[in-house]
């Protein structure tokens, strides 16, 4: 386009894009091996579910070149979320500039609806969303895969998040295959006042329990997804080796939920977990019980796609 349009470099833009950033739980998760670059290959089914973050950017002005301005505001309750570079929405849009060669003045704007710190994804969906609007305020043009692509050098779920819906992820998790989408369930997802970190998670897993586990069989998987949720389920959660023994608390949640719901278990590290239901079933008790208890509780139905506009872009 060169510099035609611009005041000293500049050039105003003013367009906001407005997103939803949905939260995911791992309907299983098995630990392969640990990777020599400190990584772990993993196989995981994951599942975009209807609580989301409201993420907005704003591309104030465009530039020819040079280090974007980057602003956060975020709005996360009790919550501690970074409103800084450490942010992984501030991230993302550095990356975004860097890989493509554009800038400009951008500010983001964060709602928290899903808990931080709990193996639901929150931070990763947030990015993921951030790639998105970018790539449409700065008319970048990149296809799904460019952004998975570019998201996976944020972290491991970040490519999930930019198609969603119900997939395997192999490798680190960023190597993605879509499943059936699920139709006939909803989720308890339950998060006591605890944070864990997943790197300290995975540090602890003992490999060696791992090491024989047989990799799922997509032909088997399917066949059950379209029966989920029942109690024939084959997935589970390995990390639960490692955090059930450190927290008793999480292990008794865990264990009721197992009384009512045909399935559940933790999401990703944790700390939350979630039990899967038939639609229909009435978990109004449970829902009550766990909120009186003062956990974060959210009563969520799967949810067939990732990220997603939620406005058209709108004058700034």
């Amino acid at each position: 386009m060169g510099e035609q349009g611009y005041e000293k470099g500049r050039r105003p833009v003013g367009r906001t894009v407005v997103l939803e950033a949905p939260a995911k739980v791992n309907l299983h998760l098995e630990v392969l091996k640990r990777r020599h670059d400190g990584y772990h290959e993993i196989e995981t089914i994951l599942q975009t579910v209807e609580l989301c973050d409201r993420v907005e950017v704003t591309l104030k002005e465009r530039r020819p070149g040079g280090s974007p301005d980057i602003s956060l505001q975020v709005v996360s309750g009790s919550w501690r979320v970074p409103h800084d570079a450490t942010n992984l929405c501030w991230r993302a849009a550095s990356l975004f500039c860097r890989e493509t060669g554009v800038s400009g003045a951008l500010n983001l704007q964060l709602v928290k609806k899903v808990p931080p710190a709990a193996g639901l994804g929150g931070g990763s969906s947030d990015a993921a969303a951030v790639l998105a609007a970018c790539n449409r305020l700065f008319e970048t043009g990149l296809d799904d895969q460019a952004l998975e692509n570019m998201g996976a050098k944020l972290g491991a779920d970040v490519p999930f998040f930019i198609r969603g819906g119900t997939a395997l992820g192999r490798g680190t998790g960023t190597s993605l295959t879509p499943l059936p989408l699920l139709r006939t369930c909803q989720f308890l997802i339950v998060k006591p006042d605890m944070e864990l970190k997943t790197a300290e998670v995975y540090a602890n897993l003992k490999m060696g329990l791992t090491v024989n586990s047989a990799k799922a069989n997509i032909q088997v998987i399917k066949p059950q997804l379209a029966r989920f949720p029942q109690r024939t389920w084959p997935g589970f959660n390995r990390l639960e080796d490692v955090v059930l023994p450190w927290s008793p608390d999480l292990k008794r949640l865990i264990m009721r939920l197992r009384e009512e719901a045909p399935i559940a278990m933790m999401s990703g590290s944790g700390s939350a977990v979630f039990a899967a239901f038939p639609v229909g079933r009435d978990v109004s008790g449970l829902t009550r019980e766990f909120t009186e208890t003062g956990y974060f509780v959210e009563l969520a139905g799967p949810r067939a796609r990732g990220v997603r506009f939620r406005d058209e872009e709108s004058p700034g």
